[in-house]
């Protein structure tokens, strides 16, 4: 049977769900589509006062453990179950990550093949390993922009993040040669360049849990603001200084302040944050790779009794926890897991109170 006939001949059958309250279901539904694990092929079904929601992984392990962690602190004692469900006529057929299990599995198992992927607006960047033959990416390619809704470009991850401004190169390998795209999360709207400036949509809860937790009297620092994504999260704060030292991010939140009808609130500085001088009672530093090498001009700026928002890569909390105990008298007022960032470590984030 040809991919095409599997596409039009899933009608039901069983498949990996999470079973959580009715009450918890919208809130369970958004994390999964926010990290491309929600089965969109199936719809949900509900029984008695449980919602059964259709998830692309067929095992529970196979689950990314910082998804995970979120799922679990809407409802702690969510249960994956495989029961029959009910094909989607609108998207009856195999989605992107499914094409990729089917089709190149040993590649996912060596790593040459990543599952997981980005979408940015109408941009798509996924991870295909140099090893892996160019007509077989730009194959993979092609059906990525086939198979995942609204997508123009699809463009493969070249290298890491590179350099002070935290740009990575791309390849394109279907769709249009475009960069610029308009995102949207959160209520709000960003001009985002893949090609000019650093994003990652999946830090889109975390910037809602920042949200919800900024006070009208609050004066934010964002102190690697790139396009303003936190910034503009941080929109019922009373002031917000966004500092970047790449123009080219600069500009972009120039023009999403103006978009959001922020240009009252939100101060955009093209600078060093180690030569910026300001102060604010919340204080965000989104740089997990290089924070650590910032803890002292974050210092410097956070008014007493205020909040560290502290991004960083490791194993675990001690580091972090014990970096700010050796600077400063502080409580941690909260930590958890962002998203994993390789096979044995994630990115943190600390909630630091600094007395």
């Amino acid at each position: 049977m040809t991919i095409t006939e599997v596409e039009t001949t899933i009608t039901a059958k069983k498949v990996l769900c999470c079973k959580v309250p009715t009450n918890k279901g919208e809130r369970i539904r958004k994390i999964l589509l926010d990290n491309n694990e929600l089965n969109k092929n199936y719809k949900l079904k509900k029984e008695d006062n449980y919602l059964f929601i259709p998830i692309i992984s067929t095992d529970e392990t196979e689950i990314d453990k910082s998804i995970m962690e979120n799922l679990k602190k809407i409802y702690n004692n969510i249960e994956f179950i495989e029961i029959n469900m009910l094909g989607n006529p609108k998207t009856n057929k195999l989605n992107f990550r499914e094409y990729l299990l089917k089709n190149f599995k040993k590649e996912i198992e060596n790593g040459a093949v990543v599952l997981s992927y980005d979408i940015i607006g109408d941009i798509v960047i996924i991870q295909i390993s140099d090893n892996i033959d160019e007509n077989i990416a730009k194959k993979i390619g092609a059906k990525a922009l086939e198979l995942i809704p609204s997508v123009k470009s699809v463009y493969r991850r070249k290298s890491e993040i590179l350099g002070e401004f935290r740009v990575r190169e791309l390849e394109l390998l279907a769709g249009e040669y475009k960069t610029l795209t308009m995102y949207k999360e959160n209520g709000y709207r960003l001009w985002v360049d893949v090609e000019k400036v650093y994003f990652s949509p999946r830090l889109g809860w975390e910037r809602k849990r920042i949200m919800e937790k900024v006070k009208p009297e609050d004066i934010v620092v964002d102190m690697f603001c790139g396009v303003g994504p936190f910034s503009i999260a941080c929109k019922n704060a009373k002031k917000i200084y966004a500092i970047d030292i790449n123009p080219d991010a600069v500009e972009l939140l120039k023009k999403n302040i103006k978009l959001n009808k922020l240009q009252r609130k939100i101060i955009p500085i093209n600078n060093d944050i180690r030569k910026t001088e300001v102060k604010g009672n919340r204080i965000i530093m989104n740089l997990p790779k290089f924070a650590h090498l910032f803890v002292d001009t974050a210092l410097k700026m956070v008014e007493k009794n205020g909040i560290i928002h502290y991004y960083t890569v490791g194993t675990d909390y001690n580091e972090a926890i014990n970096l700010f105990k050796s600077k400063c008298n502080c409580e941690i007022v909260e930590k958890r897991i962002v998203k994993s960032y390789s096979p044995r470590e994630h990115i943190f984030v600390l909630d630091i109170k600094i007395y």
